[in-house]
């Protein structure tokens, strides 16, 4: 019997060292483990944290206006103000910085939906065609253009296809690819293969000089990740103002961007 009990004894021993060895196998395991995670998390740039948090942000885009009227409002002493989102882009993508703008006074402002526009001809078209109709129902000769994105495209290709520059005063492009960007390789689509330094639409661009009469203006920022290389935001004879930090999202939420706007709007 004591030897019966010796011998359990031992195999408890033998089970709780096993155990232990095991332990602390884990413990060196999840210590590793965490020390890579940290490190993996350190070497990823901080901007594209940024990027990511600004995406669910963005929330209020998903309920703009039902219908894109353009109504006839009381002159406010400004010219119109009209808003074009970019790829993927809504009208309501510029909710937050209307209503900024229109507390400070800026109350006649207009954005443009690209729904169901498949091509660069058929977007500029449209916006021409915006543009027209809000200075019928204002009565005033020219507007003022906020473009985000690929919108700030679509407004210098209605300027070429379309005679759009005489109608246009201001225009401030937000993180446009005027010279392209690299990362319109990462897709395959007409549109993005168009957003190519190399395309054909991004030359025929930027062989023709916006018209003199348009005082432009290009926000651009060098914690960009989908204008590559970020100075590609800096439409040619352009002024350029640099909002670095800011991601290709903070444009539409950050109130620095709505002031920055608001300066150049009223100077």
């Amino acid at each position: 019997m004591l030897c019966l009990l010796k011998s359990m004894g031992t195999h408890i021993d033998r089970g709780r060292s096993g155990f232990l060895r095991i332990g602390r196998l884990a413990v060196s395991v999840g210590r590793w483990l965490g020390q890579k995670t940290v490190q993996g998390y350190r070497k990823i740039d901080p901007d594209v944290f940024r990027h990511l948090i600004h995406l669910p942000l963005l929330v209020f885009s998903l309920f703009p206006r039902r219908h894109n009227q353009i109504k006839p409002i009381e002159a406010d002493g400004r010219r119109p103000l009209v808003f074009v989102p970019g790829l993927g882009g809504m009208r309501g993508n510029f909710f937050l910085i209307m209503a900024y703008l229109g507390f400070f006074g800026h109350r006649r402002s207009y954005s443009v939906d690209f729904k169901g526009n498949t091509s660069w001809e058929a977007m500029a078209k449209t916006l021409a065609s915006f543009v027209h109709e809000v200075k019928r129902v204002t009565g005033e000769r020219r507007v003022d253009i906020v473009a985000h994105s690929m919108g700030g495209l679509v407004v210098r290709l209605a300027i070429q296809d379309h005679n759009l520059g005489p109608s246009l005063s201001t225009l401030i492009t937000l993180g446009t690819p005027h010279k392209g960007t690299y990362s319109a390789r990462l897709a395959n689509t007409s549109i993005t293969r168009d957003l190519r330094p190399d395309s054909a639409l991004i030359q025929r661009l930027n062989r023709h000089p916006l018209p003199r009469n348009i005082k432009v203006l290009s926000l651009w920022s060098r914690s960009e990740l989908f204008v590559i290389p970020p100075e590609f935001a800096i439409c040619g004879g352009s002024k350029a103002v640099e909002m670095t930090s800011f991601t290709h999202y903070s444009y539409l939420i950050h109130p620095r961007c709505w002031e920055t706007v608001r300066q150049i709007l009223n100077s």
